[in-house]
This record gives C-alpha cells, structure tokens and sequence, in this order.
C-alpha cells in the first residue's frame, strides 16, 4: 500500500511569509510505501522510500536524486542546523548525511550520488538488548533518542 506526499503552497505570492492557515490544494504530489520517513531543511527534502534508497528532492522543482541505503530501514530522520547534517535513526544506530553538494547546482550536476557521504556514529548505541531505537529529535546542541522494546 503507497501513500501520498503533498506539497503544499501559500495561496498569495512567495514572497509573502509562511501561513499555515493559507494553505489550500496540494501544489504536487509523489506515491510512496507506508511507514517512510520524511524530513527537510528548507532546501532538500529527504525520504526513505524503501529499505535500500534514500530520497532527495531538490526544492523548489522537485529533482529527485536517489542515493543506495545498506542500513536498514529509517525508523526516524532530522534536521541538526547546528551541524547542518541530516541525522538519520534506525533500529540500533545513528547516521548523519550532509547535502552541501546538492545545495550548489553546478557541483551536485558534477557529483555523482554514490559520492555522497553516509557517516554512522559508532559511539551511539541502544542502552541494552531488549530497547531499540524508535524516534529521535534534536535541539541546538544535544540530540533526544526515544526506545522502543520490552
């Protein structure tokens, strides 16, 4: 079963600020498989889509670029500004992906995906056998890490 993604804009023009209250009709919208995640950073969106890729679009025109995920699948995924790194959560680790090369047009054309770097935290571990990780958040200096087990 896929579910939907909606993009969605203000009704005035751009320039205007953000209202939430003014959203109306999705501007686009993409099929994926229940249970994926989604996170942004104003300029990227990222999504795992499935167990083996993660998604990126390019933000405003929705470019989508596809990077190999040997991981397991993303229990949870955010944006660390301080960092400037996405943070991604599975079962029993912690990675961090950076989008800088995306950000820059005329690199991400010249860069292929698979030179993308994924950096997993090796010091980051569940607490024990029975609790795994489930959801995660972070704040200007620390990162929250919610369990899941018996």
């Amino acid at each position: 079963m896929s579910k939907i993604v909606s993009h969605h804009r203000n009704t005035e023009e751009e320039a205007k600020p953000f209202d939430l209250y003014r959203l109306t009709m999705p501007h686009s919208g993409s099929h994926i498989q229940a249970g994926s995640g989604l996170c942004s950073n104003g300029h990227v969106l990222l999504f795992q889509d499935s167990s083996t890729v993660i998604e990126f679009r390019t933000l405003p025109e929705f470019k989508i670029k596809r990077l190999p995920w040997r991981y397991g699948l993303v229990r949870d995924i955010v944006w660390s500004s301080l960092f400037n790194k996405f943070i991604l959560l599975t079962r029993d680790a912690v990675f961090n992906i950076s989008p800088e090369s995306m950000l820059v047009s005329q690199k991400a054309r010249n860069k292929p995906i698979a030179d993308f770097t994924v950096n997993k935290y090796n010091e980051i571990k569940p607490f024990n056998n029975t609790h795994v990780f489930w959801r995660c958040t972070s704040t200007d200096n620390s990162l929250y890490i919610i369990y899941s087990g018996t």
